[in-house]
């Protein structure tokens, strides 16, 4: 008979949009939670259970975050991506970011775009024990185009390094790079619907893919049984995407009430963008923007239509993640939690509400709906132990040293457990 644990005296946080339960008890067997109860109820004299007294801190779902983009080395723009770094040098980049972002309470992340296929790499080593990290669903490298319909430029191709990044202006191509993209380990599509202000091939109301291109992909994706995400900013791009059946719209900074509609009733993820295009208008001077080109980017637009459909997508019950892009230089990583904040402090949605987009609804798109993402009986004991309760202050998730104890499976992958073990007074090491 194995072991059982349990975390008793706890504040929990269940994942659920709602405010957190005082005086209750967690009990785990192996790496599921069998029971959440009133502490008063808890077996804190079973000879097989190991009793942490958490003295009232917070037990929360371990966090999903849900666009990412693991190889990014806090970068100044698409080129440095590309090509600041070598290989060697993200891939070293990326397994480090994968061993902070479990220290911070995220269990999980969704691929965004994968440079090199490196999310693959790195998911088939954490799981062979090799290195320590979250659960990874890995995302395809950017499958993109030249530009444009009307500006598509084969020289383009020529220029990109084909394991860096898919270019696909042909039909062809691009079936062939989904399913040599699922070959390799991708459980997710990434392709572009429209542009960005920031890129050098399409503004953000430009549209990349075509219509009929963006429903090739996602059949090619369906087909192989993996899910398909679009980067969409612009409202054309949007409707295409929605059309085309995509699994998971990033971004979505332009979307209007029917689109929302159109949205809510497909039940299509959306990681939305606030923070990032946010960060960059406002800091972005710091890290060699200058003021013209800041003024040349319509992102304030963009977030002022975001502020706006928040509130409307969380009424609506559309299922919004967490995940702004991080890996820029104003959006570094092992600052995710920031990302929380801003939606609380600026959209003002409410701290409970915005977990759930962290916690459950992220894995839901990671692929583990019924498996994780909330404190209940059954669930994966993939769990975040913080001094404060997050639904209350939500900032107590952008302080490393409240992340206490981060569980991955039952087991203990962060933070010291024996400072709460029976006969040990809580806080002490």
């Amino acid at each position: 008979m194995s072991r059982r644990t349990l975390l008793h005296r706890a504040t929990v946080q269940e994942g659920l949009g709602v405010a957190s339960r005082p005086h209750h008890s967690v009990l785990l067997d192996g790496e599921r939670i069998v029971a959440v109860l009133p502490e008063a109820q808890a077996p804190l004299h079973d000879p097989d259970t190991d009793v942490l007294d958490l003295d009232g801190r917070t037990v929360m779902p371990g966090m999903t975050l849900g666009h990412t983009h693991i190889a990014y080395l806090n970068v100044l723009d698409g080129r440095e991506m590309l090509f600041k770094y070598s290989i060697p040098e993200v891939t070293l980049g990326a397994a480090a970011n994968a061993a902070d972002m479990l220290r911070l309470g995220y269990t999980a992340f969704v691929g965004a775009g994968s440079v090199a296929g490196i999310d693959m790499a790195l998911r088939r080593a954490i799981d062979a024990g090799r290195l320590p990290g979250p659960r990874i669903t890995p995302c395809s490298r950017d499958l993109m185009v030249s530009g444009p319909p009307e500006r598509r430029n084969p020289g383009v191709k020529q220029r990109i390094p084909s394991d860096l990044m898919r270019l696909a202006d042909t039909p062809e191509e691009l079936i062939e790079y989904v399913d040599t993209e699922v070959a390799q380990g991708a459980e997710i599509i990434k392709v572009f619907s429209t542009g960005d202000d920031t890129f050098p091939n399409g503004r953000s109301h430009e549209l990349l893919f075509t219509a009929e291109e963006l429903v090739i992909a996602a059949r090619a994706a369906h087909r192989r049984g993996v899910r398909i995400r679009a980067h969409s900013r612009g409202l054309a791009g949007i409707r295409n995407a929605i059309a085309a059946g995509v699994d998971v719209i990033d971004h979505a900074t332009y979307a209007d009430d029917a689109a929302l509609e159109a949205i809510a009733e497909r039940g299509i993820f959306v990681v939305p963008s606030l923070h990032q295009p946010h960060r960059l208008l406002t800091t972005g001077t710091r890290y060699g923007k200058t003021p013209e080109y800041l003024e040349t980017l319509e992102f304030q637009a963009e977030v002022e239509n975001t502020l706006r459909i928040l509130p409307l997508m969380v009424q609506m019950g559309i299922p919004i993640v967490a995940g702004d892009d991080f890996g820029f230089a104003w959006t570094p990583h092992g600052r995710y939690a920031e990302e929380l904040e801003t939606y609380v402090t600026m959209a003002g949605i409410p701290a409970p509400v915005v977990l759930t987009w962290a916690t459950a609804n992220g894995a839901r798109l990671a692929g583990r709906g019924d498996d994780a993402g909330t404190v209940q009986p059954g669930r994966l004991a993939d769990l975040v132990v913080t001094d404060g309760d997050p639904a209350e202050d939500i900032t107590v998730l952008g302080r490393p040293e409240a992340i206490e104890l981060v569980l991955l499976g039952g087991r203990v992958v962060a933070g010291d457990a024996t400072r709460y073990r029976a006969g040990q007074p809580a806080g002490v090491a």
